[in-house]
């Protein structure tokens, strides 16, 4: 029963630590990630210093980094909960060993009192001498060798909760000190998001200052958007006309096929059109959160990234057209069966129309705009001629 009670300690504290373990390796990782994301909507912000003109979406990467940042002092104070959970389970299992190693220590002194009396060469040779027959005499030697290895077993198992006591005081020390480290570090994230959520007033209070310039730049987006989609319908109408003279009413080879399924199965796994960014602009129509009298619709996605960014196709397809908007830049637009994606506010483009390319190709360089110091990609998903959400499409 003892030897039961013992090993169900012992695995008690090894699961314990796995999981332990496993949920802080889990926090690590994505504290590294926001982390990263913090520093990358910094690099952003930076960028944009010395700016002539003020931007809404200059206010978008705050809010990023401000939700960045509370992701994160939020995952600090999880691991907190998990390290004091820890450290509580430490500080019961070590009851749990001492109250244990209390009890062994009893039997074992018990045991080696026996021993001092059975060792005595009177009392074994009364105690052997004594013995009726043979096998009687046989059974009490073999008693005698139990009872060492009996011995034997206790003492080892004494040494080895001992041991067990001493890394579980070790572990539990180092636990205090991640916990104390862990406290500095979320009242230094508390004091910088205070910081930040000022700075980001002051930007708030310049903008509302200039209501009609906000309000400018979002009908000349929503202008833009309306061209873009007038275009594709354009394309998609032209497509359709030739596939009618040409005596077919399928306008998909089967190669096309083929990957207008395979564009559809990636729903949630296809790469970003940048190797790096965020997303300033979501899709669909919605409120601003600090301007109350600004209702902003996109017909598709807001890429920030940094100076001199690469845009690059999300999935294999073949270019269908590359334009340009007068007073806009480039614009490329990729098909994928019966899938567009569409790729705006390009320059250099490295692509023509009736081009194959694949996934992550190369199609042109992001533009930074002079006045704002931004380099924004405008990305949108189609369905023939059926909106998509292209955040859904993309890969975490």
């Amino acid at each position: 029963m003892k030897v039961t009670i013992i090993a169900f300690i012992l695995l008690l504290l090894v699961s314990e630590r796995c999981f332990s373990q496993e949920a802080a390796e889990r926090i690590k990782n994505s504290h590294e990630k926001t982390l990263k994301e913090i520093n990358y909507a910094n690099k952003l912000l930076l960028e944009t210093k010395g700016k002539t003109t003020a931007s809404i979406n200059e206010i978008n990467v705050i809010n990023h980094k401000l939700n960045k940042r509370k992701e994160y002092m939020l995952g600090m104070e999880l691991e907190l909960n998990i390290l004091s959970s820890a450290i509580d389970d430490n500080g019961r299992s070590i009851v749990l060993i001492q109250q244990e190693i209390n009890k062994l220590k009893d039997i074992y002194a018990r045991l080696i009192r026996n021993l001092y009396l059975i060792r005595s060469p009177k009392y074994r040779g009364m105690y052997f001498f004594a013995a009726e027959n043979l096998n009687q005499l046989y059974k009490r030697i073999s008693v005698i060798k139990l009872y060492n290895g009996y011995l034997r077993s206790r003492r080892n198992k004494l040494e080895s909760l001992g041991n067990e006591l001493i890394r579980k005081n070790k572990e539990l020390e180092k636990l205090r000190l991640e916990k104390d480290v862990i406290v500095k570090s979320v009242r230094r994230e508390s004091e910088i998001y205070l910081m930040e959520i000022n700075e980001k007033k002051k930007v708030v209070t310049q903008l509302k200052q200039k209501q009609k310039d906000i309000e400018n730049e979002i009908r000349a987006k929503e202008k833009t958007a309306n061209k873009l989609e007038n275009e594709l319908k354009k394309l998609i109408e032209e497509e359709r006309k030739r596939s009618k003279m040409s005596g077919t009413e399928d306008v998909m080879t089967p190669e096309e096929k083929i990957i207008s399924s395979d564009f559809e199965k990636n729903l949630g796994s296809l790469p970003w059109p940048t190797e790096n960014g965020i997303i300033t602009g979501k899709y669909g129509e919605h409120q601003h959160p600090d301007y109350k009298f600004v209702i902003i619709r996109n017909d598709g996605i807001y890429i920030t990234t940094t100076q001199g960014e690469i845009a690059r196709s999300i999935f294999k397809g073949v270019v269908s057209r590359v334009f340009t908007i007068p007073g806009e830049n480039q614009t490329v637009i990729i098909k994928h069966g019966l899938y567009y994606t569409l790729y705006h506010n390009l320059v250099k483009v490295k692509v023509k129309a009736g081009q194959n390319v694949g996934t992550k190709e190369l199609i042109g360089t992001v533009y930074t705009n002079e006045k704002t110091k931004e380099t924004v990609l405008y990305l949108q998903v189609w369905k023939e001629t059926e909106r998509k959400d292209p955040e859904l499409w993309l890969a975490n």
